[in-house]
């Protein structure tokens, strides 16, 4: 591996080559202090080390921040530009498909032109498409602009890793990670929170369009940081681009992850079917191909040997499994907050405030217990994290769809705890014994199962999310009936107009729960225009507060049936961590 000097940096550059073993000859090797003593240099690798790390972590921190922050802005961009439901996806899907099917091309560049260079390039690009983002005038040029930041991300992210890896030491790793995976935490925690803020302040009259501009100084930042601190690093046996690699990897991710995306808004047709089966043979081949290349030494794309890492390849399993049910679990809970409970953006952010807070502490202190328990610290993290998302159902089971934020406060916070405890230590117990030589292709491999399993545990997650709304809306409508003819008996309808009313509430309500988007009024179901205080505008009040009841439950079942399904694969990834080395090299191995 060659490390190279970034301008200005010198002196950081010589120590930290030399840290590696690279052997570098420069006029600036040692300075002499003002008693005549030699400095070799050790407080100015700390430094730049430490720096490049924040520039590394900024762009982290940016990156995850919008993958949590949108959701909590859908239904301002619905308004603003008339998107929608289904456009509205396609903001999420964009970012999402770009992302997922860059990684691993993204890591080979930065083997290749070195991941400084690529980082940079990369992190100035994200920035701007942040600001194509925010000034976008309608849905075309928004999703287009997610589809640039989703792709500016996955290169600036597929260098992070391989920059830790070769710039601190295995010893400190641990740290390192736990800072790393702390970040993660808040950034996917913070992004409902600082999303719904940003909204309801409506900060300088830019409304949604904040949560994009907000990346504009944080990209500034992380620049100077970077431009001054950064080691470049590219892999020596990295000689070419495996263009063929390329294509059949990027086809291969496209043809899972885009129609998982879209099936359920499309009703599934055939074609999407179809691409779901074709990814199979395809992803296959990219294998197959990568093994022949692999052993003709001829620089795959993905070197296979990474995977005979156990830690490796099991981390990576269990990555996958946690992810799909992390960020599943912010897409539910905050459509059930805001969509079924009709909590506003800034509301349904703090409520989900106290999970930042247990991932925060929890974080901070779990390379400590990590030291102690060794990569059980993961069986720990989401058996925690089980516990708390199962004692939020119950929760919220007792509080119904008006539950008060203090309530939630507690399981939330025990949720958050478990995140903090497996997310942190997971990287070091992934990447810490994977070779330097292949720190570049496990740098882009394993953000692309953390990515894969969020777009695939988001997509499946979500089809099961609204076909529990639609197979709850029966029980609910029934339950609300009693209820409902009391207030319309209050407010003068005959008897008989009751039931033509009941009728057509229960057909209207359970069409538009069973539909693609329950948010939207069904065919034959809009009530005409009345004068206010109007025998007719009170029918209306009444029948769409029934409504609205009728959705805050069936949304409230449908999260709790969730919930336990990602209890459920939580114990699965428990089970995973058996199997994991007892102690890696940043753990005290």
């Amino acid at each position: 591996m060659r490390l190279r000097r970034p301008a200005g940096s010198a002196k950081s550059a010589t120590v930290g080559a030399r840290q590696y073993g690279v052997p570098v000859t420069t006029s600036t090797d040692a300075a002499e202090g003002p008693d005549g003593s030699t400095d070799n240099g050790t407080n100015d690798r700390d430094v730049a080390a430490w720096l490049s790390l924040a520039a590394t972590l900024i762009a982290v921190f940016m990156q995850l921040l919008d993958v949590s922050i949108v959701n909590v802005a859908l239904p301002s961009i619905s308004t603003d530009l008339g998107a929608s439901f289904s456009t509205l996806q396609l903001v999420i899907t964009a970012y999402t498909l770009a992302f997922a099917c860059t990684l691993i091309t993204a890591a080979r560049l930065g083997d290749l032109f070195g991941r400084r260079k690529v980082f940079l390039i990369a992190l100035t690009s994200f920035t701007v498409a942040s600001v194509l983002c925010g000034i976008a005038q309608n849905p075309a040029e928004l999703v287009a602009a997610r589809f640039l930041q989703g792709f500016t991300a996955a290169m600036m992210l597929a260098q992070t890793l391989a920059i830790i890896t070769t710039t601190f030491s295995a010893q400190q790793r641990g740290k390192v990670f736990g800072i790393y995976g702390a970040t993660i935490g808040m950034a996917t925690i913070l992004g409902p929170t600082l999303g719904g803020a940003l909204i309801s302040w409506n900060v300088f009259g830019l409304e949604w369009r904040a949560i994009f501009l907000v990346n504009v100084p944080f990209g500034i930042i992380a620049l100077i940081f970077g431009y001054r601190n950064l080691l470049d690093s590219r892999a020596e046996t990295a000689q070419r681009l495996d263009v063929p690699g390329v294509a059949l990897s990027v086809l291969g991710l496209f043809l899972i992850v885009y129609p998982l995306a879209e099936g359920r808004e499309r009703g599934w047709p055939w074609w999407l079917v179809l691409m779901l089966i074709a990814s199979v043979p395809v992803l296959v081949g990219f294998v197959w191909y990568q093994w022949r290349r692999g052993r003709a030494d001829n620089s795959p794309l993905l070197d296979l040997l990474v995977f005979r890492d156990r830690a490796f390849s099991i981390g990576s399993l269990m990555a996958l499994l946690f992810f799909s049910c992390l960020i599943s679990f912010f897409f539910t809970i905050s459509l059930t907050l805001q969509a079924g409970f009709g909590f506003t953006a800034l509301h349904s952010g703090l409520t989900t405030l106290p999970f930042a807070v247990g991932s925060a502490i929890a974080s901070a202190r779990s390379n400590g217990i990590a030291q102690r328990l060794g990569s059980r610290v993961l069986m720990l993290g989401a058996g925690v994290l089980a516990a708390g998302l199962v004692g939020l159902s119950f929760v919220m089971e007792q509080q119904g769809t008006a539950p008060h934020w203090l309530v939630l406060a507690g399981p939330l916070f025990v949720a958050g705890a478990g995140l903090g405890l497996f997310l942190a230590p997971l990287q070091t117990v992934i990447m810490s014994e994977v070779k330097q030589e292949n720190a570049g292709s496990a740098s882009g491999v394993l953000p692309t199962f953390q990515q894969l399993g969020g777009s695939v545990g988001l997509a499946t997650v979500g089809v099961l999310f609204f076909t529990f709304i639609g197979t709850q809306g029966p029980a609910a409508v029934e339950r609300s009936t009693p209820a409902l003819t009391q207030q319309l008996a209050a407010i003068g309808v005959p008897a008989a107009g009751q039931s033509d009313l009941l009728r057509t509430f229960t057909d209207c309500t359970e069409r538009r729960l069973a539909s693609a988007d329950p948010s939207a009024v069904p065919a034959g179901c809009t009530a005409a225009a009345a004068a206010p205080g109007s025998p007719q505008a009170r029918v209306g009040q009444v029948l769409e507060s029934a409504g609205k009841q009728v959705g805050g439950e069936s949304f409230l079942q449908s999260q709790r049936r969730i919930l336990w399904l990602f209890a459920g694969m939580l114990v699965v990834v428990m089970g995973l961590s058996l199997a994991l080395p007892r102690r890696t090299a940043g753990h005290g191995g």
